[in-house]
Protein backbone atom coordinates (compact mmCIF):
# COMPACT_ATOMS: atom_id res chain seq x y z
CA UNK A 1 0.00 0.00 0.00
CA UNK A 2 1.42 3.20 -0.68
CA UNK A 3 1.61 6.01 1.50
CA UNK A 4 -0.04 9.57 0.41
CA UNK A 5 3.61 10.75 0.08
CA UNK A 6 4.30 8.33 -2.15
CA UNK A 7 1.59 8.76 -4.49
CA UNK A 8 1.78 12.31 -4.35
CA UNK A 9 5.80 12.00 -6.37
CA UNK A 10 4.59 9.31 -8.15
CA UNK A 11 1.64 11.91 -9.21
CA UNK A 12 4.19 14.58 -9.89
CA UNK A 13 6.28 12.08 -11.96
CA UNK A 14 3.12 11.06 -14.44
CA UNK A 15 2.15 14.81 -14.78
CA UNK A 16 6.25 15.67 -16.73
CA UNK A 17 6.20 12.68 -18.35
CA UNK A 18 2.95 13.96 -19.94
CA UNK A 19 4.30 17.59 -20.22
CA UNK A 20 7.35 16.08 -21.96
CA UNK A 21 5.22 13.94 -24.31
CA UNK A 22 2.93 16.99 -25.07
CA UNK A 23 6.13 19.08 -25.61
CA UNK A 24 7.53 16.18 -27.82
CA UNK A 25 4.08 15.94 -30.43
CA UNK A 26 3.84 19.69 -30.52
CA UNK A 27 7.59 19.58 -31.78
CA UNK A 28 6.79 17.04 -34.49
CA UNK A 29 3.22 18.84 -35.70
CA UNK A 30 5.57 21.78 -35.95
CA UNK A 31 7.67 20.45 -37.63
CA UNK A 32 5.75 18.66 -40.27
CA UNK A 33 3.31 22.23 -40.48
CA UNK A 34 6.97 24.24 -41.60
CA UNK A 35 8.62 21.71 -43.17
CA UNK A 36 9.27 24.23 -45.95
CA UNK A 37 10.99 26.44 -44.13
CA UNK A 38 12.85 24.19 -41.79
CA UNK A 39 14.17 22.95 -45.08
CA UNK A 40 15.43 26.21 -46.49
CA UNK A 41 17.27 26.77 -42.93
CA UNK A 42 18.76 23.07 -43.18
CA UNK A 43 19.42 23.78 -46.83
CA UNK A 44 21.40 26.63 -45.91
CA UNK A 45 23.42 25.34 -43.22
CA UNK A 46 24.37 22.49 -45.33
CA UNK A 47 24.75 23.74 -48.56
CA UNK A 48 26.63 20.71 -50.08
CA UNK A 49 23.67 17.86 -48.10
CA UNK A 50 21.36 16.08 -50.74
CA UNK A 51 17.77 18.46 -50.50
CA UNK A 52 16.18 15.18 -50.56
CA UNK A 53 18.29 13.54 -47.92
CA UNK A 54 17.69 15.88 -45.91
CA UNK A 55 13.60 15.86 -46.93
CA UNK A 56 13.56 12.46 -45.54
CA UNK A 57 15.43 12.55 -42.65
CA UNK A 58 13.19 15.47 -41.38
CA UNK A 59 10.49 12.70 -41.62
CA UNK A 60 12.31 10.61 -38.84
CA UNK A 61 11.33 12.93 -35.81
CA UNK A 62 7.68 12.67 -35.67
CA UNK A 63 7.40 8.60 -36.22
CA UNK A 64 9.03 8.41 -33.28
CA UNK A 65 7.33 11.55 -31.50
CA UNK A 66 4.24 9.08 -32.11
CA UNK A 67 5.20 5.62 -31.05
CA UNK A 68 7.05 6.88 -27.97
CA UNK A 69 3.81 8.71 -26.81
CA UNK A 70 2.33 5.55 -27.59
CA UNK A 71 4.48 3.85 -25.77
CA UNK A 72 4.32 5.90 -22.63
CA UNK A 73 1.22 5.85 -22.32
CA UNK A 74 1.09 2.38 -21.17
CA UNK A 75 4.34 3.04 -18.89
CA UNK A 76 2.94 6.12 -17.54
CA UNK A 77 -0.33 3.81 -16.68
CA UNK A 78 1.61 0.88 -15.01
CA UNK A 79 3.66 3.38 -13.77
CA UNK A 80 0.84 4.72 -11.76
CA UNK A 81 -0.16 1.03 -10.21
CA UNK A 82 2.87 0.93 -8.78
CA UNK A 83 5.02 -1.90 -11.30
CA UNK A 84 8.32 -1.57 -11.14
CA UNK A 85 9.52 -2.80 -14.32
CA UNK A 86 7.54 0.33 -15.54
CA UNK A 87 9.32 2.63 -12.72
CA UNK A 88 12.66 0.76 -14.10
CA UNK A 89 11.84 1.88 -17.60
CA UNK A 90 10.95 5.17 -17.06
CA UNK A 91 14.38 6.05 -15.51
CA UNK A 92 16.16 4.62 -18.14
CA UNK A 93 13.70 6.24 -21.18
CA UNK A 94 13.87 9.35 -19.62
CA UNK A 95 17.73 9.50 -19.37
CA UNK A 96 17.73 8.60 -23.08
CA UNK A 97 15.91 11.18 -23.81
CA UNK A 98 17.32 13.68 -22.30
CA UNK A 99 20.73 12.78 -23.85
CA UNK A 100 18.75 12.75 -27.21
CA UNK A 101 17.12 16.45 -27.06
CA UNK A 102 20.09 17.60 -25.79
CA UNK A 103 22.25 16.04 -28.95
CA UNK A 104 19.40 17.51 -30.75
CA UNK A 105 19.79 21.13 -29.31
CA UNK A 106 23.09 21.06 -29.89
CA UNK A 107 23.43 19.86 -33.33
CA UNK A 108 21.67 22.80 -34.27
CA UNK A 109 19.75 21.31 -37.33
CA UNK A 110 16.33 23.38 -36.26
CA UNK A 111 15.56 27.09 -36.55
CA UNK A 112 15.86 28.87 -33.30
CA UNK A 113 12.51 29.94 -32.75
CA UNK A 114 11.58 25.63 -33.16
CA UNK A 115 14.81 25.07 -30.38
CA UNK A 116 12.72 26.74 -27.71
CA UNK A 117 10.56 23.92 -27.94
CA UNK A 118 13.47 21.64 -27.37
CA UNK A 119 14.72 23.58 -24.35
CA UNK A 120 11.25 23.45 -22.85
CA UNK A 121 11.56 19.24 -23.31
CA UNK A 122 14.83 19.25 -22.35
CA UNK A 123 13.91 21.08 -18.62
CA UNK A 124 10.90 18.67 -18.59
CA UNK A 125 13.40 15.29 -19.19
CA UNK A 126 15.64 16.91 -16.91
CA UNK A 127 12.78 17.46 -14.01
CA UNK A 128 11.63 13.35 -14.84
CA UNK A 129 15.18 12.26 -14.13
CA UNK A 130 15.32 14.01 -10.95
CA UNK A 131 11.87 13.16 -9.76
CA UNK A 132 12.12 9.44 -10.86
CA UNK A 133 15.42 9.21 -9.09
CA UNK A 134 14.22 11.15 -5.27
CA UNK A 135 14.28 8.17 -2.63
CA UNK A 136 10.41 8.52 -2.03
CA UNK A 137 9.93 7.38 -5.28
CA UNK A 138 12.35 4.20 -5.58
CA UNK A 139 10.81 3.17 -2.03
CA UNK A 140 7.55 3.21 -4.22
CA UNK A 141 9.17 0.16 -6.47
CA UNK A 142 11.10 -2.03 -3.63
CA UNK A 143 13.84 -4.58 -5.38
CA UNK A 144 12.13 -8.33 -5.24
CA UNK A 145 15.00 -10.99 -5.45
CA UNK A 146 14.77 -12.41 -9.06
CA UNK A 147 15.45 -16.35 -8.18
CA UNK A 148 16.15 -17.09 -11.48
CA UNK A 149 19.85 -18.48 -12.36
CA UNK A 150 22.12 -16.35 -14.37
CA UNK A 151 25.94 -16.53 -14.77
CA UNK A 152 27.61 -12.93 -15.56
CA UNK A 153 30.91 -14.56 -15.38
CA UNK A 154 30.53 -17.15 -17.69
CA UNK A 155 28.40 -14.05 -20.16
CA UNK A 156 31.32 -11.71 -19.98
CA UNK A 157 33.70 -14.49 -20.53
CA UNK A 158 32.03 -15.48 -23.69
CA UNK A 159 31.66 -11.83 -24.45
CA UNK A 160 34.93 -10.82 -24.46
CA UNK A 161 36.54 -14.44 -26.05
CA UNK A 162 34.35 -14.39 -28.66
CA UNK A 163 35.99 -11.06 -30.68
CA UNK A 164 39.57 -11.99 -28.98
CA UNK A 165 39.31 -15.52 -31.33
CA UNK A 166 37.37 -14.55 -34.04
CA UNK A 167 40.13 -11.07 -34.94
CA UNK A 168 42.89 -10.91 -32.65
CA UNK A 169 43.97 -14.55 -32.60
CA UNK A 170 44.06 -14.66 -36.34
CA UNK A 171 45.94 -11.55 -36.61
CA UNK A 172 43.20 -9.83 -38.43
CA UNK A 173 43.62 -6.69 -36.50
CA UNK A 174 47.20 -5.34 -36.00
CA UNK A 175 48.33 -5.01 -32.62
CA UNK A 176 49.02 -1.48 -33.16
CA UNK A 177 45.38 -0.97 -33.99
CA UNK A 178 43.89 -3.00 -31.90
CA UNK A 179 42.77 -0.86 -29.21
CA UNK A 180 40.79 1.33 -31.78
CA UNK A 181 39.50 -1.88 -33.60
CA UNK A 182 38.49 -4.62 -30.78
CA UNK A 183 35.99 -2.48 -29.36
CA UNK A 184 33.91 -1.65 -32.52
CA UNK A 185 33.46 -5.36 -32.66
CA UNK A 186 33.01 -6.35 -29.43
CA UNK A 187 29.61 -5.15 -29.62
CA UNK A 188 28.82 -7.58 -32.30
CA UNK A 189 30.95 -10.23 -32.38
CA UNK A 190 30.62 -10.50 -28.63
CA UNK A 191 26.95 -9.77 -27.77
CA UNK A 192 26.16 -11.70 -31.20
CA UNK A 193 27.98 -15.31 -29.55
CA UNK A 194 26.09 -14.60 -26.33
CA UNK A 195 21.84 -14.23 -27.75
CA UNK A 196 23.10 -17.09 -30.09
CA UNK A 197 24.22 -19.32 -27.21
CA UNK A 198 21.47 -18.18 -25.44
CA UNK A 199 18.94 -18.55 -27.54
CA UNK A 200 20.39 -22.02 -29.05
CA UNK A 201 20.54 -23.93 -25.69
CA UNK A 202 17.07 -22.63 -24.83
CA UNK A 203 15.45 -24.07 -27.62
CA UNK A 204 17.56 -27.60 -26.86
CA UNK A 205 19.76 -27.20 -29.69
CA UNK A 206 23.05 -28.88 -30.37
CA UNK A 207 26.80 -27.94 -32.18
CA UNK A 208 24.54 -28.53 -35.49
CA UNK A 209 22.15 -25.47 -34.52
CA UNK A 210 25.11 -23.60 -32.80
CA UNK A 211 26.70 -23.91 -36.34
CA UNK A 212 23.79 -23.23 -38.56
CA UNK A 213 23.25 -19.48 -36.17
CA UNK A 214 27.12 -19.09 -36.82
CA UNK A 215 26.42 -18.90 -40.82
CA UNK A 216 23.28 -16.84 -39.99
CA UNK A 217 25.86 -14.57 -37.93
CA UNK A 218 28.62 -14.43 -40.72
CA UNK A 219 25.65 -13.25 -43.08
CA UNK A 220 24.95 -10.61 -40.80
CA UNK A 221 28.44 -9.28 -40.19
CA UNK A 222 29.44 -9.93 -43.61
CA UNK A 223 26.78 -9.33 -45.86
CA UNK A 224 24.19 -6.63 -44.23
CA UNK A 225 27.06 -4.56 -42.26
CA UNK A 226 30.40 -5.08 -43.74
CA UNK A 227 28.41 -5.36 -47.17
CA UNK A 228 31.97 -7.21 -48.09
CA UNK A 229 29.79 -10.36 -49.89
CA UNK A 230 29.27 -8.40 -53.04
CA UNK A 231 31.55 -5.40 -53.16
CA UNK A 232 34.53 -5.47 -55.76
CA UNK A 233 36.56 -3.34 -53.77
CA UNK A 234 36.53 -3.82 -50.08
CA UNK A 235 39.51 -6.18 -48.86
CA UNK A 236 40.70 -7.39 -52.51
CA UNK A 237 37.76 -10.41 -51.91
CA UNK A 238 36.96 -10.41 -56.02
CA UNK A 239 40.33 -11.50 -56.89
CA UNK A 240 40.12 -14.38 -54.91
CA UNK A 241 38.43 -16.02 -57.62
CA UNK A 242 36.16 -15.78 -59.94
CA UNK A 243 32.84 -13.88 -58.93
CA UNK A 244 29.04 -15.84 -59.78
CA UNK A 245 26.07 -13.29 -59.22
CA UNK A 246 28.06 -10.51 -58.08
CA UNK A 247 29.34 -12.49 -55.19
CA UNK A 248 32.92 -13.30 -53.95
CA UNK A 249 32.75 -16.84 -53.88
CA UNK A 250 35.99 -17.94 -52.28
CA UNK A 251 35.70 -15.02 -49.90
CA UNK A 252 32.34 -16.20 -48.56
CA UNK A 253 32.87 -19.55 -48.29
CA UNK A 254 36.00 -18.99 -45.95
CA UNK A 255 33.73 -16.64 -44.53
CA UNK A 256 30.53 -18.12 -43.48
CA UNK A 257 32.58 -21.00 -42.58
CA UNK A 258 34.61 -19.29 -40.36
CA UNK A 259 32.40 -17.31 -38.32
CA UNK A 260 30.46 -20.38 -37.91
CA UNK A 261 33.08 -22.46 -36.62
CA UNK A 262 35.23 -19.57 -34.87
CA UNK A 263 32.79 -16.79 -33.58
CA UNK A 264 30.16 -18.83 -32.25
CA UNK A 265 30.89 -22.47 -32.17
CA UNK A 266 34.41 -22.72 -30.20
CA UNK A 267 34.23 -19.98 -27.90
CA UNK A 268 30.54 -21.63 -26.89
CA UNK A 269 32.03 -24.44 -26.25
CA UNK A 270 35.25 -23.13 -24.37
CA UNK A 271 32.80 -21.18 -21.96
CA UNK A 272 30.57 -23.95 -21.49
CA UNK A 273 33.39 -26.42 -20.56
CA UNK A 274 33.87 -24.29 -17.55
CA UNK A 275 30.45 -23.00 -16.70
CA UNK A 276 27.69 -25.83 -18.41
CA UNK A 277 25.48 -25.45 -20.87
CA UNK A 278 22.58 -24.05 -18.47
CA UNK A 279 21.33 -20.33 -19.18
CA UNK A 280 23.80 -17.38 -18.52
CA UNK A 281 21.30 -14.67 -18.76
CA UNK A 282 17.57 -13.92 -17.80
CA UNK A 283 15.05 -13.40 -20.38
CA UNK A 284 16.04 -9.37 -20.22
CA UNK A 285 19.74 -9.81 -20.56
CA UNK A 286 18.90 -12.08 -23.80
CA UNK A 287 16.71 -9.26 -25.28
CA UNK A 288 19.97 -6.83 -24.35
CA UNK A 289 22.41 -9.05 -26.10
CA UNK A 290 20.17 -9.17 -29.47
CA UNK A 291 19.80 -5.70 -29.62
CA UNK A 292 23.59 -4.80 -28.50
CA UNK A 293 24.66 -7.58 -31.28
CA UNK A 294 22.03 -5.44 -33.76
CA UNK A 295 23.85 -2.04 -32.83
CA UNK A 296 27.25 -3.26 -32.96
CA UNK A 297 26.18 -4.43 -36.92
CA UNK A 298 24.84 -1.03 -37.16
CA UNK A 299 28.46 0.24 -35.57
CA UNK A 300 30.39 -1.96 -37.83
CA UNK A 301 28.30 -0.42 -41.18
CA UNK A 302 28.69 3.12 -40.40
CA UNK A 303 32.61 3.00 -38.82
CA UNK A 304 34.58 0.28 -41.25
CA UNK A 305 32.49 -0.31 -44.38
CA UNK A 306 33.04 3.52 -45.34
CA UNK A 307 36.56 3.47 -44.38
CA UNK A 308 37.28 0.49 -46.05
CA UNK A 309 34.40 0.23 -49.29
CA UNK A 310 33.80 4.26 -49.51
CA UNK A 311 30.83 4.94 -51.66
CA UNK A 312 29.42 0.94 -51.79
CA UNK A 313 26.33 -0.23 -51.74
CA UNK A 314 24.76 -3.56 -51.79
CA UNK A 315 22.76 -4.04 -54.54
CA UNK A 316 18.94 -4.33 -53.22
CA UNK A 317 18.27 -7.68 -54.81
CA UNK A 318 21.34 -9.36 -53.13
CA UNK A 319 20.01 -7.52 -49.53
CA UNK A 320 17.05 -8.89 -49.94
CA UNK A 321 18.06 -12.67 -50.68
CA UNK A 322 20.41 -12.38 -47.57
CA UNK A 323 17.94 -11.48 -45.50
CA UNK A 324 16.25 -14.47 -46.98
CA UNK A 325 18.75 -16.87 -46.23
CA UNK A 326 19.06 -15.10 -42.67
CA UNK A 327 15.47 -16.28 -41.67
CA UNK A 328 15.58 -19.43 -43.24
CA UNK A 329 18.97 -20.54 -41.11
CA UNK A 330 17.34 -18.84 -38.03
CA UNK A 331 14.32 -20.91 -38.43
CA UNK A 332 16.24 -24.02 -39.29
CA UNK A 333 18.88 -23.26 -36.51
CA UNK A 334 16.21 -23.21 -34.13
CA UNK A 335 14.39 -26.44 -35.46
CA UNK A 336 16.55 -28.44 -36.90
CA UNK A 337 17.47 -31.72 -34.98
CA UNK A 338 20.53 -33.49 -36.21
CA UNK A 339 20.20 -37.17 -36.11
CA UNK A 340 22.31 -39.42 -34.17
CA UNK A 341 24.76 -41.22 -35.80
CA UNK A 342 26.24 -45.18 -33.94
CA UNK A 343 29.29 -43.49 -32.16
CA UNK A 344 32.92 -44.60 -33.16
CA UNK A 345 35.49 -44.21 -30.18
CA UNK A 346 37.99 -41.23 -31.11
CA UNK A 347 41.67 -41.47 -31.24
CA UNK A 348 43.55 -39.68 -28.17
CA UNK A 349 43.24 -35.92 -27.40
CA UNK A 350 46.11 -35.06 -28.80
CA UNK A 351 45.27 -36.92 -32.18
CA UNK A 352 41.73 -34.90 -32.01
CA UNK A 353 44.04 -31.59 -31.87
CA UNK A 354 46.04 -32.70 -34.67
CA UNK A 355 43.48 -33.35 -37.01
CA UNK A 356 41.45 -29.88 -35.89
CA UNK A 357 44.32 -27.73 -36.42
CA UNK A 358 45.61 -29.09 -39.37
CA UNK A 359 42.26 -29.06 -41.35
CA UNK A 360 41.64 -25.45 -39.55
CA UNK A 361 45.27 -24.49 -40.99
CA UNK A 362 44.40 -26.19 -44.81
CA UNK A 363 40.81 -24.65 -44.51
CA UNK A 364 42.56 -21.20 -44.30
CA UNK A 365 45.69 -21.70 -46.62
CA UNK A 366 43.71 -23.23 -49.48
CA UNK A 367 41.37 -20.01 -49.87
CA UNK A 368 42.55 -17.20 -48.34
CA UNK A 369 46.22 -16.74 -50.20
CA UNK A 370 44.45 -16.16 -53.12
CA UNK A 371 43.69 -12.61 -52.42
CA UNK A 372 47.11 -11.34 -52.18
CA UNK A 373 48.35 -13.23 -55.42
CA UNK A 374 49.31 -10.30 -58.29
CA UNK A 375 50.35 -12.27 -61.04
CA UNK A 376 47.57 -12.67 -64.15
CA UNK A 377 47.44 -16.63 -63.75
CA UNK A 378 46.12 -15.90 -60.16
CA UNK A 379 43.54 -13.51 -60.69
CA UNK A 380 39.94 -14.33 -62.01
CA UNK A 381 40.86 -18.28 -63.47
CA UNK A 382 38.57 -20.74 -63.01
CA UNK A 383 41.01 -22.90 -61.18
CA UNK A 384 40.75 -21.28 -58.33
CA UNK A 385 37.36 -23.08 -57.82
CA UNK A 386 39.79 -26.23 -57.36
CA UNK A 387 40.93 -25.18 -54.13
CA UNK A 388 37.78 -24.19 -53.48
CA UNK A 389 36.18 -27.22 -53.83
CA UNK A 390 38.72 -28.67 -52.09
CA UNK A 391 38.34 -26.89 -49.07
CA UNK A 392 34.23 -27.71 -49.11
CA UNK A 393 34.72 -30.96 -49.50
CA UNK A 394 37.60 -31.29 -46.50
CA UNK A 395 35.30 -29.59 -44.39
CA UNK A 396 32.35 -32.00 -45.20
CA UNK A 397 34.34 -34.96 -44.37
CA UNK A 398 35.69 -33.74 -41.44
CA UNK A 399 32.15 -32.49 -40.49
CA UNK A 400 31.06 -35.96 -40.89
CA UNK A 401 34.22 -37.45 -38.95
CA UNK A 402 33.43 -35.29 -35.85
CA UNK A 403 30.00 -36.71 -35.75
CA UNK A 404 30.58 -39.95 -35.55
CA UNK A 405 33.47 -39.94 -32.71
CA UNK A 406 31.95 -40.27 -29.39
CA UNK A 407 32.83 -37.15 -27.47
CA UNK A 408 34.36 -36.76 -23.88
CA UNK A 409 34.95 -32.97 -22.09
CA UNK A 410 38.75 -33.68 -23.14
CA UNK A 411 38.23 -34.05 -26.68
CA UNK A 412 36.12 -31.11 -26.78
CA UNK A 413 38.41 -29.43 -25.51
CA UNK A 414 41.52 -30.56 -27.54
CA UNK A 415 39.52 -30.20 -30.70
CA UNK A 416 38.66 -26.55 -29.98
CA UNK A 417 42.11 -25.78 -29.01
CA UNK A 418 43.66 -27.57 -31.79
CA UNK A 419 41.62 -25.67 -34.31
CA UNK A 420 42.80 -22.42 -32.29
CA UNK A 421 46.13 -22.95 -32.76
CA UNK A 422 45.51 -24.28 -36.58
CA UNK A 423 43.79 -21.07 -37.27
CA UNK A 424 46.55 -18.76 -35.06
CA UNK A 425 49.59 -20.66 -37.18
CA UNK A 426 48.09 -19.62 -40.18
CA UNK A 427 47.49 -15.97 -39.45
CA UNK A 428 51.60 -15.96 -38.61
CA UNK A 429 52.38 -17.25 -41.72
CA UNK A 430 49.96 -15.82 -44.19
CA UNK A 431 48.42 -12.83 -42.30
CA UNK A 432 50.81 -11.12 -39.98
CA UNK A 433 52.62 -8.23 -42.05
CA UNK A 434 54.71 -6.69 -39.36
CA UNK A 435 57.49 -8.61 -36.97
CA UNK A 436 55.91 -7.22 -34.11
CA UNK A 437 52.63 -9.14 -35.32
CA UNK A 438 54.72 -12.36 -36.01
CA UNK A 439 55.66 -12.26 -32.52
CA UNK A 440 52.04 -11.40 -31.12
CA UNK A 441 50.65 -14.35 -32.65
CA UNK A 442 54.01 -16.72 -32.09
CA UNK A 443 53.60 -16.21 -28.59
CA UNK A 444 49.74 -16.32 -28.26
CA UNK A 445 50.21 -19.49 -30.42
CA UNK A 446 52.74 -21.15 -27.64
CA UNK A 447 49.93 -19.58 -24.99
CA UNK A 448 47.03 -21.26 -26.32
CA UNK A 449 49.15 -24.52 -26.52
CA UNK A 450 50.10 -24.59 -23.41
CA UNK A 451 46.37 -23.88 -21.79
CA UNK A 452 45.05 -26.40 -24.06
CA UNK A 453 47.47 -28.90 -22.98
CA UNK A 454 46.26 -27.95 -18.80
CA UNK A 455 42.84 -28.04 -20.12
CA UNK A 456 42.55 -31.00 -22.14
CA UNK A 457 44.43 -32.73 -18.66
CA UNK A 458 42.06 -31.55 -16.07
CA UNK A 459 38.84 -32.35 -18.44
CA UNK A 460 40.21 -35.35 -18.75
CA UNK A 461 40.92 -35.79 -15.03
CA UNK A 462 37.46 -34.63 -13.96
CA UNK A 463 36.06 -37.16 -16.40
CA UNK A 464 37.91 -40.07 -15.25
CA UNK A 465 36.95 -38.95 -11.38
CA UNK A 466 33.62 -39.03 -12.27
CA UNK A 467 33.36 -42.12 -14.28
CA UNK A 468 35.42 -43.72 -11.03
Amino acid sequence: MLTTQQQKAIRLVVILLVASVATGVVFAALTLIFRHDILAYQEARQPHADPGELARTLWTRPIPVLLIAILYVRITRQFSHGVRRAYQRIRIVSIVGLVAVGWLLLSGAYPVWLRTVEVVQLVLLAAVVVAVHRPVVRSAFPKVPDRRPRNRRAALLLAVLAPVVAELSLGSVPLRLVWVVVPLYVPIYGAGALFIREVVRRTGGGVANLLLMGVAYGLVEEGLALQSLTSPHIYGAAEWAPRLFGLNTAYTELNLVYHAVFSVTIPVLLVERAYGRTPYLRRGGVVAAGVIALLGAVLVRVSIAPAEDPGYTMPVLAMVLIVAAIALLVVVGLRFRLRPAEPVEPPRPLVVAAVTGGVAFAFLALLWPFAGAKQPMFTHGAWAFVPMAIAGLMAIIIQQLLRRWRWTSGRVVAACFGALVGHTAFGLVGNADTLVDRLFLAVLCVVTIVVGVVAVRRSTRTTTTAAV
